[in-house]
């Protein structure tokens, strides 16, 4: 389960950063992240108020709202598109955490 929570850290910071700007390399960062299981771990108990966020954490809480209420409506291409390999991954892989998301961060 801690597994999941780091991959919408790192979707959620992807969506959120550098003032809407998606690097070329964003991409390759992702799949990097999502294979860590320390940092995707760390990030989960984060996001679900389980343990204390780092920079990366927080900016995932920020940008929760976005993906979930919203459907990363106000996201450009290449966010949206982040957005949705970070979706497929945690309803795939750990879809407890995901639910667990869906109920904290998609009520309006």
């Amino acid at each position: 389960m801690a597994a999941g929570v780091m991959v919408v850290v790192m979707m959620l910071v992807i969506l959120a950063g550098s003032g809407g700007q998606v690097a070329a390399n964003d991409t390759q960062n992702l799949n990097r992240l999502l294979n860590n299981q320390v940092i995707v771990s760390r990030q989960i108990m984060c996001v679900l108020e389980k343990s204390p966020c780092d920079q990366l954490g927080r900016q995932l809480k920020a940008a929760l709202p976005e993906v979930i209420q919203r459907n990363c409506r106000n996201c450009s291409p290449q966010q949206a598109q982040n957005a949705q390999k970070l979706t497929n991954f945690l309803q795939t892989r750990y879809p407890e955490v995901w639910a667990m998301l869906i109920r904290k961060y998609g009520a309006v």
